[in-house]
């Protein structure tokens, strides 16, 4: 164990992660996260936009993750279910990278296929005009809890197409990762 434990410290150490999670994601640990995210580095313009998708995903996690655990809430010993995932923050040399994943149903994979999908080619003025249109319409997936404007969110703070994966698991679920980058300097 302390073999491997030391090569994912040099793996972490050589790719620059600033912060990885896997877990349960409550919003205490959400905000515990978000806090050590500011502190890393000075809170310039780009950290502040590395930020700001950092919560989108790892809010997304918290809502829509098909995998749950039950957390304690409150002092009554009461627990409340909370989603299961990975965020991953990392830095090299040109740009910052915010990683998540998580568990999703087979309707959220159809959802989140079509909408990273139709978000994947839009330049900046044509993800604002669909987040405006998604806004007006109130569209959004069975038991969202929004109008599905947070991939289109992401994509408007990234500076770089969004990287999506959905690798099937078992019983119709599969494993969503969703990659936001944002450049240190303006993409050419």
């Amino acid at each position: 164990m302390a073999e491997d434990l030391f090569r994912l410290y040099q793996d972490m150490s050589q790719r620059k992660i600033w912060l990885a999670f896997k877990g349960a994601i409550s919003q205490d640990v959400l905000v515990e996260l978000g806090t050590l995210l500011k502190n890393k580095s000075v809170f310039d313009r780009k950290v502040k936009r590395v930020f700001a998708v950092f919560i989108e995903m790892t809010q997304n996690i918290l809502h829509y993750s098909a995998e749950t655990e039950a957390i304690p809430f409150g002092g009554n010993g009461a627990a409340h279910p909370v989603g299961v995932g990975v965020v991953v923050v990392s830095e090299s040399a040109d740009d910052y990278s915010v990683s998540a994943g998580n568990v999703v149903t087979a309707d959220q994979m159809v959802y989140l296929r079509e909408q990273c999908e139709r978000i994947h080619g839009l330049d900046a003025d044509q993800l604002k005009q669909y987040y405006d249109e998604r806004l007006k319409a109130g569209q959004s997936l069975a038991g969202s809890k929004g109008a599905g404007l947070g991939l289109i969110d992401i994509a408007r703070k990234a500076d770089f197409p969004l990287d999506y994966e959905i690798r099937p698991i078992v019983d119709g679920r599969a494993f969503f990762v969703l990659t936001a980058r944002i450049a240190k300097t303006l993409p050419s």
